[in-house]
Formats: structure tokens, C-alpha cells, sequence
């Protein structure tokens, strides 16, 4: 007798409005095609200001779950459109894909005349997220051009202003003034950064006077916490050229993970000013050759990350990733001291933080591998494979697992400990982030290191493993 299909009903939308369909709409249409078909609806991923076009299914809050641990709980995956379930075509071949390993799930709309357990259903959804994608890059169009119009125009293009300034309205829209407040804030700093006084020591003084942070400024901090002033911020600040009144924008360096701001120019390339400036070209110049005499030395990076087991060690002190610092120091006959410690990034004496520092092999390598032996080094290593269900239950087979969908889980015959062994440094930390294990760093004497091990980790690495 064939089973009951069960369906997932995935509902998403980016943003809600009078024009759009709202979810319960979409959750009662779904349904009552579920119930035309004698499908028993297992269950609801309900996925609300997300972007199709942003964010894939496997990437969503709620959908992402039942794809992932609770896929053989449901046969088939029903939504309301095909645009409210993905926007590009890459992503519709992906979720196919991810429906062939998963037992042959269907992908079906309830208002399209599709279903990819039909002869016809594949090319059919092809054309219309082929569409869907076609429809999105049209409003993405849109959009730009909008903000280069903006970009060019004296009107401030939103989101919070420049530290140092503050917004006010005009024949309806909004523009930049000078904010005294923080204003006075931004020159002092930079007459105190002229006369060589390092950045670190200005947020330090900042903090005990109380002076507002620009995430109290811009009404970001939430937590209650005392001021927190850090020299990365401080000095992006005194960098901008938006003390000087210019309009900038962020560009993409090549290469990097961060941007850079540079101005912007009017069609015959002139900047274009917004405001009145903070600072004067003078006073600007002079902080920029401060605080370029007050850098490191650049020093060339590897391209690989040499955190040892970076996202898994965390600061006992904040809870943020430790990471890797090198320190060079010239010596009389020319040559450099390397200094290499592991320590959190908040800034030192920081309210946010005790600012703990280790040496990245004896305090944090050797005794973190050694607790993670002792630990879990004898549990098996094992692999999830997806297990489809049998069409009829055997009774007299030994090896009949059940007869519903289900997650196999096989072991591989060796230990974690085993597996360690022929691996890296970087590697391991690839495992105990997939796993989920992460370790609070604290000095001996405030009692040292702590595993944090979730029970499942195990089935957490399952699924990555070929």
C-alpha cells in the first residue's frame, strides 16, 4: 500500500507589505492544496524578511533546519509560487540536486502548474525560476540606479550619518549638518592624535570621562554596558573624508574582506559636498601623517589562516574568537624580535574585557588537544547517509533498519583520536567548529581552559564526512 505523501509547506517573504501576499495567505493556500491531494502536511518553515534572492533555502532560519536534521520527515516540499521559494535558477538546480540524494523529494507549487515528480516538471520550474531570476534583476536595476542618483545628489542617502554630524529634514528628505556634540568630540581627538598621543590611550580617557561611543550616538547599544571606545573605530573615524564634508561611498578592496571609503564625483568629476567640515584640509592632513608615523610596520601575511584552531577558541573573559598576534620589535644591529601570543582583540584594559593572552602552542595547542583526547579522542568517527524508506517491511531480515526515512549513521572504524593524528592543526580546528565544540580560554590561575562539547557532536561532523 503506498504511503501517505507528507508535505513541508515553505513560506518566505522578504518584506511585508499591502501589495505582497501576506504568509497566512500563503500558508492557506499551500494547505488546502495539500488537502485536494491527501497530502498529511508534517510541518511549516515559516522564513520572514528574508531574500530569496539573498539568502538560498539551505541558508534559511527555519527552512534550513527541516533540510538538514528533519528531511526524512517529509516527501515533498510545497510553497506558494516559485519566487517565494527561490529566485535564481542556480538555486532551483541545487534544491533538485538536494531532492535526488534525499530520497527523490518533489518540489511543487501550489499555484503553478509544476511538479518535479512529473515527466514535465523539471524544464517547466527551470523557465519559471528562469523568470523569477529575470524579475529580481530587473528591481535590483531599479534600485540602482536610485542610489546613483542619490550618491551624486547633496541628500543624505540614509542609515546612521558620519560621527560628527547629525541629520535634519528638508523638502523632504534628509540632509547633513554638523552635530556640535560629537563634532567637538571628532577635533579633539584629532589635535590629541597631532601632538602624538596614541589612539589606545585617547579611548581610555574617552570611556572615563563617559563620552558617548558612536554606538550610543546612533542608538546601537542595547546591552546597558558602560561606553566602549575602540581604536579601530576611532580611527576609521579620523580617516573619513567626511570630516571634511565630502560625500563617500565604500569600495571593495581587491583581495580583502574589507572596504575602504573613497569620495565620490559628480558627472564632470568634482566631489561633492554635503555638509560644512569637521575638520579643516590642514588639521586633516596633519592627523593622517600622525597617525601614519604611529602604525606598525606592515609585515606580509600568509593567505592561510594561522589562528591555530581559530572559531573554536573563544576568550573566557567576553566570549569573542581569540586570535593570533605577531609583534616585531628592532633590535640595536637591525634585525626583529617576532613575538607571536593569542590573545581576544578587545582593546587592552577595555571594560569589555580582561584581555587574556596565551602562548599559541604551550597554553593553547598542547593543552587544549591533550583535554580534547581525554575528552571524546575514544568515540567513533561516523558518516550520515540518507536511507530511503522500504517499499514493504521485512520482519525476517536482520539488517531492516525501518521502514521510513530515516538518517544512517555508519562508522568509519576509527576514533577521533585516530583521525587526529594524520591531521593539522587547522584541519582539527575544521572539525570542532563543524562539530560544534568550542573551548572558553582562561589563564591557570582563574582554572584554566574549558570544553564546551555538545552531546550530538559527533552527528554534527557526521554530515560533513564523505
Amino acid at each position: 500500500m503506498e504511503r501517505t505523501r507528507r508535505a513541508l509547506i515553505a513560506v518566505r517573504l522578504t518584506l511585508q507589505t499591502e501589495s505582497t501576499t501576506s504568509p497566512e495567505r500563503q500558508l492557506a493556500e499551500c494547505r488546502a492544496f495539500c488537502a485536494a491531494r491527501r497530502w498529511k502536511v508534517a510541518g511549516v518553515a515559516e522564513d520572514l524578511s528574508v531574500s530569496a534572492t539573498a539568502v538560498p533555502p539551505w541558508k534559511r532560519p527555519e527552512l534550513s533546519r527541516w533540510l538538514d536534521a528533519r528531511a526524512p520527515e517529509f516527501d515533498v516540499i510545497v510553497f506558494w509560487r516559485l519566487d517565494r521559494f527561490v529566485r535564481r535558477v542556480g538555486d532551483l538546480h541545487e534544491m533538485i540536486e538536494w531532492s535526488e540524494r534525499h530520497g527523490g523529494k518533489g518540489l511543487v507549487s501550489a499555484t503553478e502548474p509544476f511538479d518535479l515528480t512529473s515527466s514535465t516538471g523539471t524544464e517547466t520550474a527551470t523557465m519559471i525560476a528562469t523568470f523569477a531570476q529575470m524579475e529580481a534583476q530587473a528591481v535590483a536595476e531599479r534600485v540602482a540606479s536610485s542610489r546613483a542618483y542619490l550618491l551624486t545628489s547633496t541628500r543624505w542617502g540614509g542609515g546612521s550619518p558620519p560621527f560628527g554630524y547629525r541629520t535634519y529634514a528638508k523638502d523632504g528628505a534628509r540632509y547633513l549638518e554638523i552635530n556640535p556634540e560629537t563634532a567637538a568630540v571628532v577635533r579633539e581627538a584629532a589635535q590629541r592624535v597631532i601632538k602624538g598621543e596614541p589612539v589606545n590611550a585617547i579611548c581610555r580617557d574617552f570611556e572615563d570621562r563617559g563620552l558617548p561611543a558612536p554606538a550610543d550616538t546612533y542608538q546601537r547599544n542595547k546591552s546597558g554596558k558602560d561606553f566602549v571606545w575602540y581604536p579601530r573605530t576611532l580611527k576609521g573615524i579620523l580617516t573619513s573624508p567626511t570630516l571634511l564634508g565630502w560625500k563617500a561611498r565604500n569600495e571593495d578592496v581587491p583581495g580583502k574582506k574589507y572596504k575602504r571609503r573613497i569620495l565620490v564625483h559628480d558627472q564632470e568629476g568634482h566631489p561633492v559636498r554635503v555638509a560644512e567640515a569637521v575638520l579643516d584640509q590642514e588639521v586633516f592632513d596633519r592627523v593622517q601623517d600622525a597617525l601614519t608615523r604611529s602604525a606598525a610596520p606592515v609585515t606580509q601575511r600568509s593567505a592561510t589562516p594561522r589562528t591555530p584552531l581559530l572559531n573554536v577558541i573563544k576568550c573566557g573573559g567576553c566570549g569573542k574568537n581569540l586570535q593570533l598576534h605577531t609583534s616585531r620589535k628592532r633590535r640595536k644591529d637591525g634585525t626583529y624580535r617576532v613575538t607571536e601570543k593569542v590573545r581576544c582583540l578587545s582593546r587592552v584594559a577595555s571594560p569589555a574585557c580582561p584581555g587574556y593572552v596565551f602562548l599559541p602552542d604551550a597554553e593553547i595547542v598542547t593543552p587544549i588537544l591533550q583535554m580534547l583526547i581525554r575528552s571524546v579522542g575514544n568515540a567513533l568517527v561516523t558518516r550520515r547517509t540518507y536511507v530511503q524508506r522500504t517499499q514493504a517491511r521485512d520482519e525476517s531480515d536482520p539488517s531492516h533498519e525501518s521502514d521510513e526515512d530515516h538518517w544512517r549513521f555508519e562508522p568509519l572504524g576509527i576514533t577521533f583520536a585516530e583521525r587526529w593524528q594524520t591531521m593539522g592543526i587547522t584541519e582539527i580546528g575544521d572539525d570542532l567548529a563543524r562539530a560544534g565544540i568550542t573551548v572558553r580560554c582562561h589563564p591557570q590561575e582563574r582554572g584554566g581552559h574549558v570544553l564546551e562539547i555538545p552531546e550530538d557532536f559527533s552527528g554534527r561532523l557526521a554530515k560533513f564526512l564523505k
